[in-house]
């Protein structure tokens, strides 16, 4: 326990994303929900009794600059404004990942007037095929999500675009970004996709490679050059993969944990995670202080390793090799290489996904060797 638990004094960190519920509506290939086979259902969420008094505490804790309302589906737990009333109450501004497949007129115009940091939503075609190849098809989710973002808009919601790009839209990302633009909506995730939890079993079908990941952040760049785009790629890119100074319209980033720009993850049954992709706990917060966990040691020796092959690398301190959670979930090991990276180096990892696209074998990741 550091000094200031013990003194009294409010940590501060950078947000805190809140998973208020398991379930969601759609059943995406990328998901790194790591209970996303069954929908939520075995995990289910915490009762509003129990998670309105988790989300007071967490807030009054630890002085965060912002929460993010996440899921499963945030939108579809009945009390999501009662969560909305404390963040108002505590000062602390609220941002919302959702599919907006389940937005209303009525939703997004009472949702308009708590003023939201913005709502982020996902389109990963341009088409509706394409889109619930990804999401899940037989549920009409591509033009349920196009009219939550249109009722968003219309209702003055900042609206925030999301793609998550993989082997099958990479191609395509500039015409989804001008579907975005259309609508008005001109700030965008760039999530390169990562096998982390749920996702990990389909990374030999989803996971770029370097050269199609260019083809997207090309297409990217000169919407960002051209139409004053503001894009950003929100999960690791290795600089040893892609040279981000050839895209000085598009932002990058690297893994936040462990550093002030962390955002942790509070679990729908109050579980404290190092991020959402991660599955590892660092604490019970039914339990245990926010404020204790967070200055954990679990929380600030994570930096402190990193993958052999970034050994050399002038770049390891800030890269850590890209994104644990996908080492985690395709390999087992939570400190080794990102397969965005190991893809290229690794020969027995290509043969595995060159194996399973060529329909020899299924690709199998180590998260799901694990026994529970």
């Amino acid at each position: 326990m550091t000094l200031n638990v013990l003194s009294g004094e409010r940590p501060k960190r950078y947000a805190l994303a809140i998973e208020l519920t398991s379930y969601c509506n759609q059943k995406c290939g990328y998901c790194y929900n790591d209970w996303r086979e069954d929908g939520g259902k075995a995990l289910g969420a915490l009762p509003t009794e129990e998670l309105l008094p988790l989300v007071t505490r967490a807030l009054t804790e630890v002085e965060f600059d912002h929460v993010t309302l996440t899921g499963g589906e945030p939108f579809a737990r009945n009390d999501f404004f009662d969560v909305m009333d404390i963040c108002k109450e505590q000062g602390v501004g609220a941002q919302i990942i959702s599919n907006g497949g389940l937005v209303t007129k009525e939703f997004a115009e009472r949702l308009a007037t708590y003023e939201p940091r913005f709502v982020q939503v996902t389109l990963n075609a341009p088409g509706k095929d394409l889109h619930e190849e990804h999401v899940g098809a037989g549920q009409n989710h591509y033009d349920k999500t196009h009219r939550g973002i249109d009722l968003l808009v219309a209702a003055g919601v900042r609206v925030v675009g999301s793609i998550v790009v993989t082997r099958k839209n990479a191609h395509l990302v500039g015409e989804i970004l001008d579907q975005f633009r259309a609508k008005g909506v001109k700030h965008i995730a760039l999530s390169r996709f990562s096998p982390a939890g749920y996702a990990s079993k389909n990374a030999a079908e989803l996971l770029c490679s370097r050269s199609e990941l260019l083809v997207a952040l090309d297409q990217a760049e000169a919407r960002g050059r051209d139409h004053g785009m503001t894009l950003s790629v929100t999960m690791p890119v290795p600089k040893c993969v892609v040279e981000h100074d050839d895209y000085p319209h598009i932002g990058f980033g690297g893994c936040p944990i462990g550093t002030s720009m962390q955002e942790f993850a509070l679990g729908p049954k109050g579980e404290l995670r190092n991020c959402t992709l991660h599955t590892d706990v660092v604490g019970d917060a039914k339990t245990t202080s926010f404020a204790e966990i967070v200055e954990s040691d679990v929380v600030t020796a994570y930096r402190d390793t990193t993958p052999e092959f970034c050994a050399p690398c002038p770049h390891r301190k800030t890269c850590l090799g890209g994104c644990g959670a996908a080492a985690a979930g395709v390999s087992g090991n939570p400190r080794g290489l990102d397969p965005f990276v190991a893809q290229h180096v690794d020969d027995d990892l290509r043969e595995k996904f060159r194996a399973a696209r060529a329909g020899e074998s299924a690709f199998i990741p180590a998260s799901s060797l694990v026994r529970s």
